[in-house]
């Protein structure tokens, strides 16, 4: 079974202050949780020795210094950010795998038509990654833990593509309705945030810095396969990002 740990950067509905959206997601198989909490969490007892209780990891929140990193300067916290990208840079496919879509103020400026196309994009991606396991004698299933922000929106879109399926096909490998959570509630979610977080950087702030370090992770049919996990959705002409710029090729 692999569970995807879905969460947002940006604001879908917030145009006016930005220029991008993305929804990012962590899929990791379930033999793998347990020791990826484990590093993180000695993470954190690197930079809070004296604290039991587990502290949520948001990127934003690190690399603007704000809640409990208020106290940290900026060597410090970017210490931090760079801690947890590396868990997910040495992570090895298929133990855990990548998806992003991106969407600019160029293609889809309403919050119901942005949220149904990043969603529609990652699980049909994800279900394409479940597919081609199968055919290779690797029979995994797919559960979605989404966080809760949009919990509405989500539900209603992923109970269309239960009964009507995606614009890409029936999604035949993932079970079972979403689950919704915070980030407080699991590691895992965490690193999805840092995931969108990663891509949010470098299309809003042209800063590829932490997507350099996980652009490996992307789903990609072989090793030396374009990252097809990762989509920028654009009406932008001759885009040459990451995404793009194969895709055109």
């Amino acid at each position: 079974m692999y569970l995807l740990y879905v969460d947002e950067s940006g604001d879908p509905n917030g145009w006016s202050n930005q220029a991008n959206f993305v929804l990012g997601a962590v899929a990791i198989h379930e033999g793998q949780v347990f020791g990826l909490t484990k590093q993180l969490d000695g993470i954190q007892q690197k930079y809070f020795p004296a604290t039991t209780i587990p502290i949520p990891f948001h990127a934003e929140e690190i690399s603007s210094g704000h809640g409990r990193f208020k106290s940290f300067d900026k060597v410090t916290r970017q210490s931090i950010l760079h801690d947890v990208y590396d868990v997910i840079a040495k992570m090895s496919f298929p133990n855990l795998v990548l998806f992003a879509a991106c969407v600019d103020d160029t293609a889809l400026p309403s919050i119901a038509e942005t949220l149904d196309v990043v969603l529609t994009d990652i699980s049909s991606r994800f279900n394409i990654m479940l597919v081609r396991q199968f055919n290779y004698g690797a029979p995994n299933k797919g559960l979605m833990i989404v966080d809760q922000a949009h919990e509405d929106q989500y539900r209603k879109l992923v109970a269309g593509f239960q009964t009507k399926g995606s614009k890409y096909g029936l999604l035949t490998h993932i079970v079972d309705i979403p689950y919704f959570a915070t980030r407080k509630d699991t590691r895992m979610l965490q690193l999805a945030d840092f995931c969108a977080y990663a891509v949010f950087r470098y299309y809003e702030r042209k800063d590829a810095t932490y997507l350099e370090m996980i652009l490996e992770r992307f789903d990609r049919r072989s090793l030396r396969s374009p990252p097809e996990g990762l989509k920028h959705i654009t009406q932008r002409p001759a885009c040459q990002c990451v995404a793009c710029s194969w895709r055109r090729a």
